[in-house]
């Protein structure tokens, strides 16, 4: 399965002010894939199916003069403010792969559990300045910025035939 993610900054500083005082941002995506128990297993929570994390981070070359947007080591640049947002902000076409726990469950049988028993949470955490060790225990005072959006919640559709 696939995901689209967006980030809304909000009331929150963007990184473009920051990264051209010459600082790093940092955004963290989290993307769970969960199937719903019934009865007593349900005491026990869902069953976590996947989980995915993407972390980017964002600076501005100087000497190019382009917004930079690195991912699993791989940097992409920007020349204008839009695409950069958008670009940093913005998941497209993440793949959720269900492990071995998805297969254990999917040998059950449609019959075994509701259609509709697969949902993915979602939630992203920003860092308008990306702090190095050991500044990075400021967070745990608050004297650092940090946004963090509360898990989303989608149902996951069914597979059409």
């Amino acid at each position: 399965m696939s995901a689209d993610l967006s980030f809304s900054a909000g009331g929150a500083e963007g990184p473009v002010t920051s990264v051209k005082d010459g600082l790093e941002s940092l955004i963290t995506f989290t993307l769970r894939c969960y199937e719903h128990r019934p009865g007593l297993g349900g005491l026990l929570g869902d069953l976590l199916l996947a989980q995915r994390t993407v972390v980017r981070v964002a600076y501005y070359d100087v000497l190019d003069g382009h917004f930079v947007v690195e991912q699993d080591g791989a940097q992409t640049s920007y020349a204008d403010e839009a695409g950069f947002l958008d670009a940093f902000f913005t998941l497209r076409g993440l793949e959720l792969a269900p492990g071995p726990a998805a297969r254990g469950s999917a040998a059950l049988g449609p019959a075994a559990r509701p259609a509709a028993a697969r949902y993915v949470a979602a939630r992203a955490q920003y860092d308008p300045v990306r702090l190095s060790p050991p500044l990075t225990i400021l967070t745990l005072f608050g004297v650092a910025a940090r946004y963090t959006t509360p898990w989303v919640r989608r149902d996951v559709p069914e597979a059409s035939p």
